[in-house]
């Protein structure tokens, strides 16, 4: 018998014994023509609870960042297909082989996309059992993106000097994290200038904890603490108005006099309402202009003065686009939005 021959035979007798371990592992060991049993339901037949991640947004597909999380308890091995009914455009589904009895979270993969802004409620199946999760809301696009990492670059018309050194641009950048305040998710702005800027949402009410400014600007000596006021209101109608609460500063230096202790507030006016912007070379739709007048009193006085006034314009799923603001000296200090990207 030949060398070469004896070589085919020990292969092909490899090659036969292992088809035959690979024919028992995945057919009599793991049993892959059954389907597995299980329940969604806990030992008193509550449906179990589920974690719906992600943001569901009027008219966009979902991704892989939306899904939901059910818990099954699985009672036997083998296939499983788990998925809900289709509603408002969306459906969820997961299929897999259970290996191994027992609880286990399963992630429902979404589909589709959100047709109307409407709370939805859908149904699990699995097996002969049916259990229900709810999206709350679907989303519309508003005038304050949060999503992290979203940023806007802007820039200073003219240079603003800070300490020695002409500042012409920075970059604003949502962090990942929020804070809760007054039972609303402050979410943060970071600037390329090393500041941070706390910005919510509440039902078409946009809110700022900060300063009685303009944003990313500051023109009083010092403020006690920050405050919230609301900022934008998409609810009213054009000529709309409404002002900050008070809040106690030390202000004069901007105006190049000495401080005076006293107290600021902002009176806020929509002027225009969805209009095209023209901005960055591109025309935004669905604009809001707010006027922004910035009043002090200083102790012991009567009445209030005002200091600073100017407008900002806030665009539909990009937030504030452009700011003009009216110095004392008769200029304008121009900040427009020069580039943006919202994830």
């Amino acid at each position: 018998m030949s060398t070469n021959f004896l070589r085919v035979l020990v292969f092909s007798s490899i090659l036969l014994i292992f088809n035959g371990c690979q024919k028992e592992y995945s057919i009599e060991n793991m049993n892959a023509h059954s389907y597995a049993q299980g329940t969604l339901t806990d030992s008193l037949g509550e449906c179990k609870s589920a974690t719906i991640i992600g943001d569901y947004r009027l008219d966009t597909a979902l991704t892989s960042m939306n899904y939901v999380l059910v818990n099954v308890n699985f009672t036997s091995t083998g296939k499983y297909l788990i998925s809900t009914d289709t509603v408002n455009g969306m459906w969820f589904i997961d299929s897999g082989y259970a290996l191994l009895t027992g609880g286990v979270v399963i992630k429902l993969k979404g589909y589709g996309k959100p047709i109307l802004p409407i709370s939805t409620t859908h149904i699990v199946r699995f097996n002969l059992e049916h259990c229900a999760f709810t999206i709350s809301k679907v989303l519309t696009e508003d005038y304050l993106p949060t999503s992290t990492g979203s940023f806007w670059e802007f820039q200073y018309l003219p240079g603003i000097n800070s300490g020695g050194v002409t500042l012409s641009n920075f970059k604003v950048t949502v962090a990942p994290d929020a804070i809760v305040y007054k039972g609303k998710a402050y979410y943060q702005y970071g600037t390329s200038l090393l500041d941070t800027f706390y910005f919510a949402k509440d039902r078409g009410i946009y809110y700022e904890y900060g300063t009685p400014d303009f944003d990313f600007t500051g023109i009083f000596d010092e403020v006690n603490n920050f405050f919230e006021y609301p900022y934008l209101n998409e609810n009213l109608l054009v000529g709309g108005v409404w002002e900050s609460p008070l809040c106690a500063v030390k202000f004069g230096q901007f105006l190049g006099m000495p401080s005076k202790l006293g107290k600021a507030k902002i009176k806020f006016t929509i002027l225009t309402k969805g209009q095209n912007y023209i901005i960055a070379g591109k025309t935004v739709p669905n604009t809001i202009t707010v006027k922004r007048e910035i009043y002090f009193q200083e102790d012991g006085t009567i009445g209030f003065s005002l200091i600073l006034n100017g407008t900002v314009a806030y665009a539909k799923g990009l937030g504030m686009i452009d700011q003009n603001i009216n110095l004392p000296d008769g200029s304008v200090q121009k900040i427009p939005a020069t580039n943006w990207k919202i994830n």
